[in-house]
Order: C-alpha cells, then sequence, then structure tokens
C-alpha cells in the first residue's frame, strides 16, 4: 500500500495528523516544486509524505 498526502508540519511543525495517524507505517517526506499555481511568485517546492507499509 502506497499513500501521498501533503505535509502539514511543513506550515505548522505541531501538527502530527498523519505521523499519528501512520504510526508503524515508513513515512517519508519528499520535497517537490509546485508549478500549477496561477501566480508564478507563489510556486514554491512543498513536502509531500510517501507512507509505505512495505
Amino acid at each position: 500500500m502506497n499513500a501521498f498526502h501533503s505535509d502539514p508540519r511543513q506550515k505548522n511543525p505541531e501538527n502530527t495528523f498523519f505521523d499519528d495517524l501512520y504510526a508503524g507505517f515508513h513515512i517519508q517526506r519528499i520535497s517537490i516544486f509546485r508549478s500549477i499555481c496561477s501566480i508564478a511568485e507563489k510556486r514554491e517546492a512543498v513536502n509531500e509524505l510517501l507512507i509505505r507499509n512495505y
């Protein structure tokens, strides 16, 4: 099983929702660049979570 989620800890380091929800799973934070935003100046790298059970 794989799951991808945006990392809420990037904006709020105290937000451990996904860390708590997927405790016991392998959680990897991956930095990606979002180029979808209509305002070019707001396009930035964000963290995504890759969550695996293997």
